[in-house]
């Protein structure tokens, strides 16, 4: 029984430590969008929690672009979503 404590204990900590690493890394990170590859699906856009990204309009068509970097804090939902590879993290500028 003890075994399962530690076990859960372990895993927990690691979870929170991963968290932490992640969340003070990010303000050296920033989401771009790589243009050539968005195919204006919207995903991203919906999953950003933050507001970040946006849907632009040109002459190639509708695409997600970056409105508010200041915002982003680099947690990599957008990422997930996006089956086009069209975001990657960059570190700011």
């Amino acid at each position: 029984m003890n075994t399962v404590y530690i076990c859960s204990g372990i895993v927990l900590l690691w979870l929170i430590l991963g968290r932490l690493h992640r969340r003070r890394n990010a303000g050296d990170m920033v989401v771009r969008v790589v243009g050539n590859n968005c195919s204006g699906c919207r995903r991203c856009v919906e999953r950003c929690s933050r507001h970040v990204l946006e849907m632009t309009g040109d002459e190639k068509g509708i695409r997600a672009a970056v409105k508010y970097p200041d915002k982003c804090t680099a947690c990599g939902h957008c990422l997930e979503k996006c089956k086009f590879n069209a975001l990657e993290l960059i570190e700011r500028t």
